[in-house]
């Protein structure tokens, strides 16, 4: 299972049946947690099954890269720098952290596609053979 999803990880606790005006100054947004998807993947994770994860940080990178992987039961985890000036949002190109048991590679800085490509290939290698015909 690859989650490539960026399911939001907060919502409105409460949603207006009505459109609320802009002159309505007194309106507070109150958030409620999501449920964590990966997380309860992780806790249901079969053996032979390969759990791919993805995470957007901002500043350390491998240290939180490693609790999401812990935590999540993941046997792989894309971190993505968002804090960087030519990666992460509104760019072409990107550079990832890649986390998993075994270690940690960093991937070099190119477009956005061909990380995708250098991406799928790592994960095509943790699949077990007779997964890759």
């Amino acid at each position: 299972i690859v989650k490539a999803a960026a399911v939001a990880d907060y919502r409105p606790e409460k949603l207006s049946e009505h459109k609320v005006k802009k002159e309505n100054i007194d309106v507070k947004l109150v958030l409620a947690s999501n449920p964590d998807i990966l997380l309860e993947l992780g806790k249901r994770k079969k053996p032979g099954q390969l759990l791919v994860g993805f995470a957007a940080e901002s500043r350390n990178l491998a240290e939180e890269g490693l609790k999401k992987l812990r935590k999540k039961n993941l046997d792989l985890i894309a971190v993505n720098d968002i804090g960087g000036d030519n990666t992460g949002f509104e760019v072409e190109s990107n550079q990832l952290l890649l986390i998993s048991p075994s270690g940690t590679e960093v991937l070099p800085h190119t477009s956005k596609s061909h990380t995708a490509d250098l991406l799928w290939a790592r994960i095509s290698a943790l699949l077990p053979a007779q997964s890759r015909k």
